[in-house]
């Protein structure tokens, strides 16, 4: 599977402010864990984070955000994607990493 390696680059080095988080796969592509539970990850040129189906809604719209789709028309409900500079959106990775945290 295709992913961009600069974007994965950038979110290696966000994700090292985060101890309790782990590296590992999705689908291939990098992605962080946390209790074993994906939270953050790289699917080609975006970057997608797990924040439960209400905020992923309340999201929608907003700049640099979208629906997560790995498989056109498949939308995951709790995740949406991040495009742009990933430090503006640190926030959001924390968000998934504490979302993540207290629902696993």
């Amino acid at each position: 599977m295709y992913f961009n390696q600069e974007i994965a680059d950038v979110l290696a080095k966000l994700m090292a402010d985060f101890p309790e988080v782990k590296p590992g796969k999705m689908f291939g592509m990098p992605g962080y864990m946390v209790n074993g539970k994906l939270a953050v990850g790289v699917h080609q040129d975006t970057v997608v984070v797990k924040l439960g189906p209400e905020r992923a809604k309340a999201l929608m719209g907003n700049p640099g955000i979208g629906t997560f789709e790995p498989m056109p028309g498949r939308a995951w409900k709790d995740w949406v994607t991040i495009t742009g500079d990933l430090k503006k959106q640190r926030p959001l990775l924390e968000e998934a990493v504490r979302y993540v945290a207290e629902n696993s």
